[in-house]
């Protein structure tokens, strides 16, 4: 199972709630925490929403999972697979991932070179008044 391979890289136990939450960031599209937490207790009761919070803002600060913050609406979160842009609608709160390319990639080398630095994760979140969902 990938999930056990890279919390082990990441230096995490590989605990059931981590895996739980992994897997139900990986069914779901950019769910709120309670959505989470939902998810989750359909195959595990027992747990608590604390330990969904906890486990959440862990792999949050393993650099695992990103909170996104929608305009007007309650923060969501995603798996970070792969790099990859949050295209956001302040309109319906949609939230569009987009592939980084060549032009976003370069900048960050850009970025790397003129600071001295490395950057472990670009975080990018692209904010728009409407979308092709809403229009």
């Amino acid at each position: 199972m990938e999930f056990l391979t890279v919390l082990k890289e990441r230096g995490l136990k590989a605990t059931p709630q981590r895996v739980a939450v992994l897997r139900e960031l990986g069914k779901k599209t950019h769910p709120t925490m309670e959505e989470i937490y939902i998810g989750i207790r359909e195959e595990n009761p027992t747990i608590s929403l604390a330990t969904v919070y906890k486990n959440v803002n862990l792999l949050k600060e393993k650099g695992m999972v990103i909170e996104i913050n929608i305009p007007n609406g309650k923060m969501r979160y995603d798996y970070l697979a792969r790099p990859h842009i949050h295209l956001v609608c302040k309109s319906c709160n949609c939230i569009e991932d987009l592939d980084y390319d060549e032009n976003l990639l370069n900048f960050q080398n850009i970025l790397e070179k003129s600071k001295g630095v490395v950057i472990d994760r670009l975080d990018v979140i692209a904010s728009v008044e409407s979308c092709s969902s809403c229009k």
